[in-house]
């Protein structure tokens, strides 16, 4: 989650490859949880973003499981015909190292080269920093990251007032500083949240951030858990002594993909996770309100060097806009549980989706 702490490690590694059995079953799933989305439209959806690309403010609401993913339609952003990557370089497309990032690499590589583009995929690169140093190295051409991570992390600003001011801070310095160009963002953001068991937030009275100085005097008696990076952020630890005043909080720092364990274990009453987190609808757990938006605005858009697009032509950015697309919150938590909580591989996921999409061929 949000202008967020989070990305230099984000969710656990990629699970191991399931048996095909299972990763059928997560394939199924997959398609019956957006086969609903192939139809006509009509309520249900996260707003689209608008011609400039940026999405609306307010995510939508977490659904359950059983919810049915409607994508976006109001953009009306689809796929290009044929192939018209057919003859064209090749492009090396990389992802950051977290699950849900497996998963969008999966998405973006899948849907190019069913349109004729050679592309060769790199996931588990690493967090923010690392994947924007392999970006300027050439180690890779193009990835998917959140645009608060871009403002605050690479480009060391301010959190933006808006998710419109995140896109265009965030487009603004990787054309300046990288050669780059953003193309169109997603309806959902993935932000930084901080969560406690649901029965300590019962039994502590906790809604929102602010609510933790009523545990103690300013947060004292509360251990919050997160990887390292997030002690000396901003738009982390920093963040929340800063401008929540809670500067009783006790830190431990943890490899984020054991964050759910630490705080089921006990060993943290509060931990930084992600608002996409398919564990997030078991209802096992609260997550708290962010009034002061310290985690910023995490929506996401495929970054790609200008060379690149210009050597493509504009399929290649029409593709990555059609997977964008139909990127709700609904649709992201839903494919994050196949793979987190389910075990599904992502590109079984991804491609499961896509074809239930219409976006690849069966």
């Amino acid at each position: 989650m949000g202008s967020s702490p989070h990305r230099p490690l984000r969710r656990p590694r990629r699970p191991l490859r399931p048996s095909r059995s299972a990763a059928v079953a997560a394939a199924v799933a997959a398609l019956a949880l957006t086969a609903a989305a192939c139809g006509a439209g009509g309520g249900g959806g996260s707003a689209a973003p608008s011609s400039a690309g940026v999405a609306p403010s307010s995510a939508a609401a977490l659904p359950s499981s059983k919810d049915v993913i409607t994508p976006v339609t109001a953009q009306n952003v689809s796929c290009p015909a044929g192939t018209p990557g057919q003859g064209k370089p090749a492009v090396k497309f990389g992802s950051k190292n977290s699950a849900e990032q497996f998963t969008l690499g999966e998405l973006y590589t899948q849907a190019l080269k069913s349109r004729g583009y050679t592309v060769t995929y790199q996931s588990d690169i690493g967090g923010s920093e690392v994947i924007d140093r392999a970006f300027q190295s050439g180690q890779i051409d193009a990835y998917a990251e959140y645009l608060g991570e871009v403002e605050s992390s690479i480009a060391k600003k301010p959190v933006g007032s808006s998710p419109e001011d995140t896109y265009n801070t965030a487009k603004t310095f990787e054309e300046q500083q990288r050669a780059a160009s953003l193309t169109k963002q997603t309806p959902f953001q993935d932000t930084d949240v901080l969560i406690t068991k649901a029965d300590y937030a019962t039994q502590n009275n906790l809604k929102a951030i602010p609510d933790l100085a009523t545990v103690g005097n300013a947060g004292d008696g509360v251990t919050l858990a997160a990887q390292p990076p997030f002690e000396t952020r901003q738009n982390g630890l920093a963040g929340l002594k800063a401008d929540y005043a809670l500067t009783g909080l006790k830190f431990t720092g943890v490899d984020p993909g054991q964050v759910y364990q630490v705080l089921d274990q006990g060993q943290a009453n509060v931990v930084d996770a992600f608002s996409t987190d398919g564990r997030l609808a078991s209802g096992n757990y609260t997550a708290l309100d962010d009034p002061k938006h310290i985690f910023g605005f995490q929506y996401v858009a495929p970054i790609v060097k200008q060379s690149v697009l210009d050597a493509q032509g504009p399929g290649f950015a029409q593709t990555l806009d059609c997977v964008s697309n139909l990127l709700t919150t609904a649709a992201m938590q839903a494919l994050n549980k196949e793979v987190q909580v389910n075990g599904g591989d992502p590109g079984d996921v991804a491609k499961a989706f896509l074809n239930a999409n219409k976006v690849v061929a069966a």
